[in-house]
């Protein structure tokens, strides 16, 4: 959630430079570019209106609208391309991510306005979810890298900011248990409620709204205080 300033993917400068002059035909080297780009995201498209393992190529190929050998042109197997999907994806969440975030005042606002670019990602590409779960069994290192991918993206902005003093109440050593919590909130909050609201329009404001509640007075409050003689605390001899 860090505040980076946004560049331009290489594909939108390229659809750029195409529309202030329609005549030039994409190099070879384009068409690669873009015949792969289609692939991957074909395949997310895919893999969330079937899952992983009916994924099939011709299925892929079918909706890139590109012949089935180019897709061995690209990756040596379904594996290969299952491999770098998700952390392709996922930094595309986070380039999204900054744009949404950039000039944000300070943590809370930035976390909320990430939550809400991040649910309004996920309304736009219905596919991320299942393409993110089945990850796990089907993907398990694409998985890893691109959780490590998230994590570094929260531990800096939770770094940061707690190094300016604004997570009072919290040891350094927090900072990761902190960063899990937010993520699975997105995952959770929006996969099990928003999504499945009936009316994402509705629901979508009102899950930013309650989270923005709760990391106001979960990261910035004091540590509540169990009362006294409670049998849940630790130790407590009552």
């Amino acid at each position: 959630m860090a505040n980076v300033e946004p560049t331009e993917p290489r594909e939108a400068s390229l659809a750029r430079r195409r529309a202030r002059n329609p005549r030039t035909k994409p190099t070879r080297a384009e068409q690669v570019e873009q015949n792969r780009n289609a692939l991957m995201q074909a395949a997310a498209e895919v893999i969330g209106e079937y899952g992983y393992a009916e994924a099939s190529i011709s299925r892929i190929t079918e909706r890139a609208g590109l012949a089935h050998g180019t897709f061995y042109r690209h990756f040596e197997s379904r594996q290969e391309l299952f491999d770098e999907l998700l952390p392709a994806k996922g930094l595309e969440v986070l380039e999204h991510l900054r744009g949404s975030v950039k000039g944000a005042r300070d943590f809370l606002e930035l976390e909320q306005r990430g939550l809400h670019a991040f649910f309004e990602f996920a309304k736009d590409h219905p596919w991320f979810f299942r393409l993110l779960h089945e990850a796990e069994v089907h993907a398990p290192a694409a998985y890893r890298t691109h959780i490590d991918n998230i994590m570094r993206h929260f531990r800096k902005a939770l770094r940061r900011s707690w190094e300016n003093g604004e997570l009072p109440g919290y040891d350094e050593s927090e900072l990761d248990t902190l960063a899990y919590l937010m993520i699975s909130a997105r995952d959770y909050v929006y996969a099990q409620y928003v999504a499945r609201s009936g009316n994402i329009s509705e629901a979508l404001p009102k899950a930013v709204e309650t989270y923005r509640k709760f990391i106001s007075f979960g990261l910035k409050g004091e540590a509540a205080k169990w009362p006294a003689g409670n049998p849940a605390v630790p130790g407590d001899p009552s």
